[in-house]
């Protein structure tokens, strides 16, 4: 099987490339089930970036401009799976509906099966206190979130003609709050509002699981990590870790505001900041329910620790 990943240098991205090449990605200090295999795909790994590629044993790199869809074609039509993980400038998405229009027309007459990865933008606010299925109404509030909202729309579109298109859905990544670590946890709203997360190595272990599963396609899959936490909660568990007290900065809009007259990923951050007082808290059973012992998250521990300890290892 030719597995082609889109957005192959991004954060995901290689950890899809990682799920592929090195089997179940679990994080270290883990005990996770559902063990993916080492895989003898052929997987090409595709970037923008030709200073991004990088040897890694069983992959072949592209170099691609995403709005090549001569070249896309080409790839794509010796592709079984194309999982499109490319990031987009997150104060910039202008260019993404045309973007995503160009890989479809590229897959035309392909026969490859097509893996979108997308986020919770297109929700807006759901009414409180209510987990979001996959069925629920969508009322995006956000630019983002049109965005996505129209995407889907034309993934649903083609899903319906019969073309082999599945959409994964992610909440948050932890990144967003953890990169600071171990200086300083960053929160963007109030600290006792939960907030779902899923690690990046959970989230290529189900991109993997949902591929590689001919049933799962014509379909919207949610996937999560552990229960929803506060940032009150998880500063207590890096502390714990740590061993050290550890502050919490919380970026809140009007901070998030001024940042955004000189930081473009402050600015793009603004319109979806309505996430962190009013979020949005994804319904997974079911993915649960056709993966059941299978798959396995990690817990917010254990994606803290990991984190943690590879600060400690940068620094020796």
């Amino acid at each position: 099987m030719h597995v082609v990943i889109l957005g192959a240098s991004g954060r995901l991205g290689q950890a899809v490339v990682q799920t592929w090449t090195n089997g179940s990605q679990c994080l270290p200090y883990s005990s996770a089930a559902g063990v993916l295999g080492v895989s003898s795909d052929l997987i090409t790994a595709v970037t923008r970036n030709p200073a991004h590629v990088h040897a890694i044993q069983g992959v072949e790199w592209a170099v691609l401009d995403p709005m090549d869809r001569s070249s896309h074609h080409a790839l794509f039509e010796r592709a079984d799976i194309v999982i499109d993980a490319c990031n987009q400038r997150y104060d910039d998405w202008s260019q993404y509906p045309e973007m995503i229009r160009v890989t479809l027309e590229a897959l035309e007459n392909t026969g490859a099966r097509y893996v979108y990865i997308d986020n919770i933008y297109l929700y807006g606010i759901p009414p409180r206190d209510q987990l979001v299925t996959e069925t629920v109404p969508r009322r995006p509030i956000s630019q983002k979130g049109a965005i996505r909202f129209a995407i889907e729309t034309q993934l649903v579109m083609q899903m319906q003609q019969g073309r082999p298109i599945v959409i994964v859905r992610f909440p948050d990544f932890y990144n967003i709050v953890t990169d600071s670590l171990p200086r300083y946890l960053r929160w963007f709203g109030p600290l006792d509002q939960p907030h779902q997360f899923i690690d990046t190595s959970d989230a290529a272990r189900a991109i993997r699981l949902i591929a590689e599963d001919d049933g799962a396609y014509q379909q919207i899959w949610h996937v999560a990590g552990d229960e929803p936490i506060t940032g009150q909660t998880m500063q207590g568990m890096v502390q714990e870790l740590w061993g050290v007290k550890v502050p919490c900065r919380i970026f809140g809009p009007r901070f998030i505001s001024l940042l955004g007259i000189i930081n473009p990923l402050a600015r793009g951050l603004k319109e979806t900041q309505y996430l962190w007082t009013t979020p949005v808290i994804l319904n997974t059973e079911k993915f649960a329910s056709r993966y059941h012992g299978h798959f396995v998250i990690h817990s917010h521990q254990q994606v803290l620790h990991a984190i943690l300890q590879a600060r400690m290892k940068d620094r020796e």
